[in-house]
């Protein structure tokens, strides 16, 4: 064989080993990246939080459901961890208040533990949570182990997410019996993204608190202001609502 044979060949294996090199490293970097991801998309929302960031609504049903998850969290620990403590990942960090400004400690998980009909909240540093637990999970402590309950973080998350539907949809059920075609509404307070109304066509001391409307007439549905609800919206219709129902109760 050849003194050149030998070097092309000797040279071909360093190039190939080169190469191997570089797929196994570039290998390494998508499964890293691939896991970094995909742990980001695991880290979430916490389930109530989730639940009102994607629904518009009253102040009272709002309240009620992060109320009734917390009540549903306590019950289900009672009947299925009567005998041992239940944890339970409320949150993917920890919020806190300081100098009047909210901050957040993203090194940590909020954590619910329930214990004989009892909820304190803990903080478990996020190195010392095995990878498999993340938020919205239920988990046990049995001698310093940390073991995933999946069928209960199931079953948990279902009992809230069923709880959360039905007062949505008793919520858009009541709304509907407000809205009428046709009919003039005064804007009687503001709060945050909704409104009260009060049905002037009627001549209703009732008022309601509406959750449905859009972008560009929210920025002007001031308290005063008449809407007039046609084919399924919210118009602007006029500034005199206080007036016409001064006018309405002469």
């Amino acid at each position: 064989m050849s003194l050149d044979l030998l070097n092309d060949v000797f040279n071909n294996l360093k190039e190939n080993k080169f190469v191997q090199n570089f797929m196994s490293e570039l290998s390494n970097y998508l499964e890293n990246n691939l896991k970094n991801n995909v742990n980001s998309e695991q880290e979430g929302l916490p389930i109530i939080e989730d639940i009102l960031s994607k629904n518009k609504l009253t102040t009272g049903n709002e309240n009620a459901i992060i109320r009734n998850g917390n009540d549903i969290i306590l019950r289900y620990a009672k009947q299925n961890f009567s005998n041992d403590s239940m944890y339970f990942v409320k949150d993917n960090k920890k919020t806190y208040w300081l100098n009047n400004e909210e901050h957040y400690n993203n090194d940590v998980y909020t954590v619910l533990k329930i214990e004989n009909s009892k909820i304190e909240e803990l903080e478990i540093n996020k190195k010392d949570m095995p990878k498999d637990i993340g938020i919205n999970d239920v988990f046990r402590i049995e001698n310093g182990n940390y073991t995933m309950e999946r069928l209960a973080t199931k079953e948990l998350q279902e009992e809230i997410t069923n709880m959360a539907k039905e007062m949505i949809n008793q919520q858009n059920v009541n709304l509907e019996k407000h809205r009428k075609e046709g009919h003039l509404y005064t804007v009687t307070e503001e709060l945050g993204n909704n409104r009260f109304l009060q049905d002037l066509t009627e001549k209703t001391k009732t008022e309601f608190e509406e959750v449905e409307f859009s972008k560009d007439l929210l920025s002007k549905a001031t308290e005063g202001m008449v809407l007039k609800y046609t084919n399924g919206r919210y118009e602007y219709y006029s500034d005199d609502g206080f007036e016409r129902e001064e006018k309405t109760e002469l």
